[in-house]
């Protein structure tokens, strides 16, 4: 027995994660938001069809994602682009394990990057919880100080 999860899940959630990140989140959850959406883009866009052999477009983009959460999480006070930041580079050591070995069976290889990206997802939505719980606690403390006058 296999358990998998449907295919449109993936999309699906990221597509929420992401529109909750545009609409409620600080300016790091849009950039990453926006970074992730590129990533996918490109990814999907320039697939190599040759799945055995190393996805050159998914390492680029890949590389470029890292170096804009990096970027992010250097600069930011919140805990949650370092685990982005951390995951994604965990993404860009997949690609350089199946440079090493090109033998990497294929299943692994796209399992790793889903698992990553997942995990992409979730710290995201942790980012846009949060930013959106401190800003829904700092109206609030702001109304109450405004009816204490």
């Amino acid at each position: 027995m296999t358990i998998a999860l449907p295919t449109w899940l993936g999309p699906v959630v990221m597509l929420l994660v992401c529109a909750a990140a545009l609409l409620k989140g600080g300016v790091e959850e849009r950039l990453t938001a926006v970074g992730m959406l590129v990533n996918v883009g490109v990814t999907v866009l320039l697939r190599d069809p040759s799945w055995p052999e190393l996805q050159r477009a998914g390492f680029g983009a890949d590389i470029g994602s890292l170096l804009l959460y990096v970027g992010i999480a250097l600069k930011s006070p919140k805990f949650w682009p370092m685990a982005m930041a951390g995951f994604q580079l965990l993404a860009v050591l997949t690609h350089v394990a199946k440079i090493i070995d090109p033998g990497l069976q294929q299943w692994a290889y796209i399992t790793a990057i889903v698992i990553w990206t997942y995990l992409q997802m979730i710290a995201l939505g942790i980012g846009v919880y949060n930013h959106w719980r401190a800003r829904s606690y700092a109206a609030s403390a702001d109304a109450r100080v405004e009816t204490r006058r």
